[in-house]
């Protein structure tokens, strides 16, 4: 296992029957037919009506706080070991378990668990678990507690992403275990610190992959409803638990909180996966080589920057155009379709890093037997090798190819109920609505023609 395959997960082991210029013109003619289809039979909003759900399981049972416990220790467990095998055991990415878990079991496995059923990661997030303990505390040493700043929203998470993505982008040393183990002790220290000035509350809401993870999760159909997420802990009480409901994929979106930084946040992530796209393709190995040292480094931060930039102003094109045709201040209509952007920034998750994920994750299980590196072989796994064959090459790259596209149709989804939303709201007929999103369907397409063809020449 490679430092750079581990930082870099673009690509298909499998070739596709169809040619670049086919597949680019399909998943065109599929977002458009889909458009019409939408115009036709979705003539109202729908998804604020089914983003509450119906409820499934109350968290007070045994059975859910046992499960939750459970995870919760599990989690906390991994982080402990892979910090320590970071600090103390050998300084190789490709037989320590710190990078591996990282970027692989976390960055990805839970991002796309977040998606597909729902925000897992806020359940079981070790740093989330610390949080509440020292929170607690805290109070218990009559100490107050104060809510975080209203105003920061979603940009200390922003602020964080956008410093992982150069450590996995950028940093020459970006997949050295000693390095991203200090990173993560600076982590784990400053959320402490916040803990207990601001509460638990400020993970839940503020750190980078919680924040990122809870967009994500509201396409998934489970979602865990928090009684009174004002609630602080109180000795001999805790806190309230949340209960458990089920709704209809993709409707929580219309209900997912827009904060500062929540339209930066999903930017950012979508464009440092097109650029780590554009870094693995023909195109990008003749323009950037392979960069290495920091003058490398500088040289990818830059093209980082240009990736989010790029995909901004595409978005931003979208938006003039709808609040052209609306008449509504630029402000209320990006925050309205920002979450429009999540299943884009899932589909490109999917499509970049499912390969890695599937053979990655085998590796993640051979670590475990010697986490650290040092000769062990806890689970008789340590000598273990990637079945590239587990999942059929073929499948993986037809399942990427889908997830770009069905993510772009999830986004026109998203994005036309906003526009009813909009047309009620308004007393509009659909026509004005369908009309404001001309250009964001043409966004829409240029997304999803730069997805297919990252995924199809890497």
């Amino acid at each position: 296992m490679s430092s750079y395959l581990l930082a870099h997960g673009v690509g298909s082991r499998g070739d596709l029957p169809l040619p670049l210029w086919m597949f680019t013109w399909a998943a065109a003619l599929a977002l458009g037919l889909s458009f019409v289809a939408l115009g036709v039979l979705w003539k109202e909003p729908r998804l604020v009506r089914a983003a509450s759900g119906r409820q499934l399981l109350d968290s007070g049972s045994f059975a859910i706080r046992l499960v939750l416990a459970i995870g919760r220790a599990a989690a906390l467990g991994l982080l402990g070991i892979a910090i320590w095998a970071g600090l103390f055991g050998t300084d190789s990415e490709a037989e320590n378990i710190l990078p591996v878990t990282l970027y692989v079991i976390v960055w990805v496995g839970a991002q796309l668990l977040a998606g597909l059923v729902g925000d897992l990661w806020q359940a079981i997030n070790p740093v989330g678990t610390i949080a509440r303990g020292v929170e607690a505390l805290a109070v218990r040493a009559g100490l107050s507690v104060a809510d975080p700043p209203a105003g920061l929203g979603h940009l200390p998470a922003a602020a964080g992403l956008f410093v992982f993505l150069f450590f996995e982008l950028a940093h020459p040393s970006g997949t050295s275990p000693r390095v991203l183990a200090f990173m993560l002790v600076a982590h784990l220290v400053v959320s402490v610190v916040l803990a207990a000035k601001w509460g638990a509350a400020w993970v839940a809401e503020h750190e980078p992959f919680s924040a990122l993870f809870a967009m994500v999760a509201a396409m998934a159909p489970l979602y865990a409803e928090q009684r009174d997420p004002t609630a602080r802990y109180s000795p001999g009480a805790g806190t309230p638990g949340p209960a458990l409901r089920v709704r209809a994929p993709m409707s929580g979106l219309a209900t997912m909180p827009v904060l500062p930084g929540t339209l930066a946040t999903l930017l950012i992530v979508l464009g440092g996966t097109t650029f780590d796209g554009f870094v693995e393709s023909e195109a990008g190995r003749d323009l950037f080589g392979r960069p290495s040292g920091w003058g490398g480094a500088a040289i990818l931060t830059v093209g980082l920057i240009l990736s989010i930039l790029l995909v901004t102003a595409l978005f931003g094109v979208g938006i003039g155009w709808t609040c052209k045709v609306t008449g509504h201040e630029a402000s209320f209509i990006t925050d309205k379709f920002t979450p429009s952007l999540v299943p884009i920034v899932f589909g490109y998750a999917i499509a970049h890093y499912a390969q890695l994920l599937i053979d990655e994750t085998q590796t993640f299980w051979f670590r475990l037997s010697d986490p650290a590196g040092k000769g062990w072989d806890l689970f008789g796994a340590a000598d273990g090798t990637i079945n590239f064959t587990l999942i059929g090459v073929d499948l993986i790259a037809w399942v990427q190819v889908l997830a770009i596209l069905f993510g772009h149709i999830g986004a026109v989804l998203v994005a036309h109920d906003s526009s009813m939303q909009l047309a009620v709201a308004a007393g509009g007929g659909e026509t004005d609505a369908l009309r404001s999103q001309y250009v964001m369907l043409l966004v829409m397409v240029l997304y999803s023609c730069l997805g297919l063809w990252l995924l199809l020449n890497a």
